[in-house]
């Protein structure tokens, strides 16, 4: 599933791109993702609905 972008910040210091990064949750916690949004759940990752191993966002970067 897609996480929903800003797809031009025109207003902001950076600039979102089409590269991604996966990150795991912290040690007690595991990701869950509801309608294209990531929220961290306490407890250990264990599937069910909503749950993901890893959240995977899109990197930006700083105009120059």
């Amino acid at each position: 599933m897609l996480m929903k972008t800003v797809k031009k910040n025109t207003k902001g210091s950076f600039a979102v791109t089409s590269k991604t990064k996966a990150i795991d949750p912290p040690a007690g916690f595991h990701w869950m993702e509801e309608g294209g949004r990531y929220y961290l759940m306490e407890g250990d990752y264990k599937p069910h609905p909503g749950a993901i191993a890893k959240a995977k966002f899109k990197l930006a970067t700083h105009k120059k």
